[in-house]
């Protein structure tokens, strides 16, 4: 190697500068793909239940997405064992804010011990 530190092979540096700007280019087209889609996120969190009697669960969610978009929401009542005792599914509309609470009463055929929002989907 040469006292002064790494050097370009003669005529190699139109590649050398060719590869960096690829690099550099694809570096913000994937920064520029991935906040996009981030910002278009559809999120949901259970924020409570209720066990109202032994064929009915009251459950208290929020969904984060874009204010424009409308959502279905799949939510689900568990037995002790984790069991899919209730199933309902809920239409979430376009709203101004981008954060909304929903509480749904969900039927179900045995007691329920535990309540959550299995996922929400683009309508």
């Amino acid at each position: 190697m040469a006292a002064g530190g790494l050097r370009i092979t003669p005529g190699t540096g139109k590649w050398w500068a060719l590869g960096i700007a690829f690099t550099l280019a694809f570096t913000v087209f994937a920064s520029w793909r991935v906040l996009s889609v981030a910002d278009q996120a559809i999120d949901a969190t259970t924020t409570g239940f209720k066990v109202v009697d032994d064929r009915t669960l009251k459950l208290t969610f929020d969904v984060h997405k874009p204010p424009q978009v409308a959502v279905v929401c799949t939510v689900h009542a568990q037995d002790r064992k984790k069991n899919v005792v209730g199933t309902l599914f809920v239409d979430i509309p376009a709203a101004t804010e981008r954060t909304t609470t929903h509480e749904v009463l969900i039927k179900t055929t045995t007691q329920a011990f535990a309540g959550l929002v299995h996922d929400c989907v683009r309508r």
